[in-house]
């Protein structure tokens, strides 16, 4: 029984990154012009970090800075839009970004 603990640790954990980089993503649609979208997921993965010791932060960060201001924007943009081609693209950028913030555990 013991031996599943792990297995469920690292699925917990693999979740907690799924959820910070969903939670990032979406926050980042709610405020797109001050402090802008870098500085915005920045301070939700130091936050997520310094409440879950758990998430590697650095790393994270180091993830967040492989995306640029445009491709942050756009998937919130895309996300939002009417457009279902537009949200399958922007679903397909979130999933990259998730994956790629999820790479970190």
């Amino acid at each position: 029984m013991t031996d599943t603990l792990p297995d469920q640790d690292r699925k917990r954990s693999g979740r907690r990154f799924a959820a910070v980089a969903v939670f990032a993503v979406l926050a980042l649609g709610a405020c797109t012009s001050d402090p802008g979208v870098r500085r915005v997921a920045q301070d939700i993965i130091k936050a997520e970090a310094e409440a879950n010791p758990e998430l590697d932060e650095e790393c994270m960060l180091g993830a967040l800075d492989d995306f640029t201001d445009s491709d942050l924007e756009a998937i919130t943009d895309q996300l939002s839009s009417a457009n279902e081609d537009s949200q399958a693209e922007g679903q397909a950028a979130l999933d990259d970004y998730e994956a790629a913030l999820s790479a970190c555990n």
